[in-house]
């Protein structure tokens, strides 16, 4: 019984970096749409242009600490194994 805890445990932990990694993108693509929509899309933001770019920052600068972590947990699991 021992081995299918530790079993689910080991795929959990390969999952996860999985997740952090694509959560750190998609929110890389909302600073992205939020900064060029307008001229990509033809989509209107009623906020202010300094709005915007501190949205694209907070956005921006959350998505790569996602990608971050996510790569360092993709790489830490590979070295253990």
């Amino acid at each position: 019984m021992a081995s299918t805890n530790s079993t689910s445990k080991r795929t959990n932990v390969r999952y996860r970096p999985m997740g952090e990694l694509i959560r750190g993108i998609i929110f890389i693509l909302f600073a992205v749409y939020v900064m060029y929509g307008q001229q990509l899309f033809n989509a209107s933001f009623d906020i202010s242009e300094t709005a915007k770019i501190i949205l694209t920052i907070v956005l921006g600068g959350y998505g790569l600490f996602r990608v971050y972590r996510g790569l360092k947990g993709i790489f830490s699991h590979e070295e253990s194994n």
